[in-house]
């Protein structure tokens, strides 16, 4: 709980120290998004949070996301598929620690992934873009969905 706190503060600070206010709504999102490791889309977190703020509406979610995003405070986690996914990325809080994902082609499940080798990746030939991080997506069946398939 103690954690989840002093991300709840940074995630104040960061919020404030990039002129945008908090809100209770943008707490709540962020403290739903932060503590769910299932890479929420929008409509998942709405309903999660509703059970806590009930006058919430979904387009208040998406405008958030959107605000929180532009600052660095949530990340989009398979942007090239049909639904968003998010996640908390604050710098300084354990949301924050750089990782790639496993992206299930089938039920659309996503996993982190923690790999050193991957952290090190560089691009070669970035063709004159100012490349500020790389983020890996490696897609495939998980294990769940390869036992169904060959049955």
């Amino acid at each position: 709980m103690k954690k989840q706190k002093s991300d709840v503060e940074r995630f104040a600070q960061h919020c404030r120290s990039h002129g945008l206010s908090v809100t209770h709504q943008r707490l709540a999102i962020f403290e739903a998004l932060a503590a769910s490791r299932e890479h929420p889309s929008a409509e998942q977190l709405h309903r999660a949070v509703q059970r806590r703020i009930p006058t919430l509406s979904l387009a208040t979610v998406y405008k958030n996301l959107e605000a929180l995003k532009t600052i660095g405070a949530v990340m989009d986690v398979n942007p090239l598929h049909e639904e968003g996914r998010y996640e908390a990325a604050l710098p300084g809080t354990g949301a924050g620690k750089p990782h790639h994902h496993l992206v299930c082609i089938s039920c659309k499940k996503v996993r982190d992934l923690y790999d050193g080798g991957l952290d090190r990746l560089r691009i070669a030939d970035a063709q004159g873009f100012d490349v500020r991080a790389v983020r890996v997506q490696a897609e495939g069946l998980c294990p769940e969905c390869r036992a169904r398939s060959r049955v």
